[in-house]
């Protein structure tokens, strides 16, 4: 990829294309190794970094995993000195001593990674966990919505059927009947209000009226 583009891009493509150089730069290969060889070591190394800290992970761990794979391939080669038979015994003991410190720094980084490995993990695990107690919490109360509803509808279905159903032989309800003065004899009320009086029947009211009042 196109260094330019990549620098334009940014982000975590300019982060890996970083740790890749850097990764190159620091990592030990044998100047006696065919090309061939020395870009399959390269790659392999690139490889590692990926496993050991991926894109995901904190960019403090991929710093760590880069100098790990340095500081093991430093190790790696002042252990092949220390075994080369050809060396002298002066020159094959220093060797072992700087890859013995190498080996010893090279436990101490891995130890770190595998460390800051399980805190991201741990980290996972918890934000897997936050995020299926949210879903569950969200089901649940889907679930309840969903309940009341289903009872509010079927209560106005069951209201909309009691409405609807009428009885076949129910009786008319009759009318209250006017109420009545106590005592036998008592004439009904009239139903209306009385009729006009004509002129002779106002004149026999009027003798009446006299006669009641000569009394």
């Amino acid at each position: 990829m196109d260094p330019y583009q990549v620098i334009a891009e940014g982000g975590e493509a300019l982060i890996a294309g970083w740790l890749g150089v850097t990764l190159s730069a620091g990592l030990r290969l044998p100047e006696d190794e065919s090309e061939d060889r020395r870009e399959f070591l390269l790659a392999g190394a690139k490889a590692a970094l990926e496993q050991l800290a991926p894109a995901g992970a904190w960019l403090g761990e991929r710093l760590q995993a880069v100098q790990f794979l340095c500081a093991h391939a430093a190790a790696m080669d002042w252990q092949g000195q220390a075994n080369a038979p050809h060396l002298g015994e002066q020159v094959r003991h220093r060797a072992q001593r700087f890859a013995t410190q190498m080996m010893a720094l090279t436990s101490r980084q891995l130890s770190t990674l595998a460390r800051l490995r399980d805190q991201r993990r741990r980290e996972a695990e918890a934000a897997e966990r936050q995020t299926w107690r949210k879903e569950a919490h969200e089901t649940k109360e889907q679930l309840a919505r969903g309940g009341a509803f289903t009872a509010e509808l079927e209560r106005m279905m069951k209201l909309s059927d009691e409405a609807e159903r009428v009885p076949e032989d129910t009786p008319e309800p009759a009318s209250p009947a006017a109420p009545r003065a106590a005592g036998a004899g008592v004439p009904e009320p009239p139903a209306g209000p009385a009729p006009a009086l004509n002129r002779r029947e106002r004149r026999a009211l009027e003798r009446l009226r006299r006669k009641e009042a000569k009394r």
